[in-house]
C-alpha cells in the first residue's frame, strides 16, 4: 500500500503582513487627512504674515536691483501695492509676482504708524502715488511701524534700523 501524500492547502485568509502593509497605508491616509483638517487661521494674521514676507522681499528687492522699493497703501488701508522709483518717478511693480498690489480682507485695514514721509493730504484725486515708506537699495531703510487692524485686534510690524521685522500683537 502506498501512503499518500498530504499536502496542506493554504486556507484562505490573510498574512501577518499583508495586514501591516493595510494597517500602514490606512494610517498614512488618516495623517493627510487630519493634516487638511486644520482649523482656518484669523484674515489678520494671515494678512499680517504675508505683509511681513512682502516687506522682506521687497528690501531685497531694493538691494538686489539697486532701486528704490516704495509701499503704497490704497483705498484708506484697505489694500497696498510696492513701487519702484526709476527715472525720477514712482512706478507700480506690476512684473514681480511677489510684489504686485493687493488687497487685504474685507474687516483689515492698514495703518502707517511711523514712516519718514506721510501721504500728502493736498494731492488731487488722480495724483500720481507716493509711498509712505521705501526700502533703500543700499540696505540702510529708516525704521517704520505699520499696523493692521480690525475691530476686535492689531498686529503692528516694526522694521528696525538694522533691517529687522519683528511682529507684535496688540489691540
Amino acid at each position: 500500500m502506498h501512503a499518500g501524500r498530504t499536502y496542506r492547502t493554504r486556507e484562505a485568509g490573510l498574512s501577518l503582513i499583508e495586514i501591516l502593509v493595510g494597517v500602514s497605508i490606512l494610517a498614512t491616509v488618516a495623517f493627510a487627512v487630519s493634516l487638511s483638517f486644520q482649523p482656518a487661521r484669523p484674515p489678520l494674521d494671515e494678512a499680517a504674515d504675508r505683509l511681513a514676507a512682502r516687506l522682506q522681499v521687497a528690501g531685497e528687492e531694493a538691494i538686489t536691483s539697486g532701486v528704490p522699493v516704495g509701499l503704497v497703501i490704497d483705498d484708506f488701508g484697505a489694500g497696498y501695492a510696492f513701487y519702484r522709483y526709476v527715472d525720477q518717478r514712482w512706478w507700480p511693480l506690476a512684473d514681480h509676482p511677489a510684489l504686485r498690489a493687493r488687497r487685504l480682507p474685507d474687516n483689515v485695514r492698514l495703518v502707517v504708524r511711523d514712516a519718514m514721509f506721510t501721504a500728502n493730504e493736498d494731492d488731487p484725486a488722480g495724483a500720481a502715488a507716493v509711498p509712505v515708506i521705501w526700502f533703500d537699495p543700499a540696505g540702510l531703510t529708516e525704521p517704520f511701524r505699520l499696523r493692521l487692524e480690525t475691530a476686535e485686534a492689531a498686529i503692528e510690524l516694526d522694521w528696525q534700523a538694522a533691517g529687522g521685522l519683528s511682529r507684535r500683537a496688540g489691540l
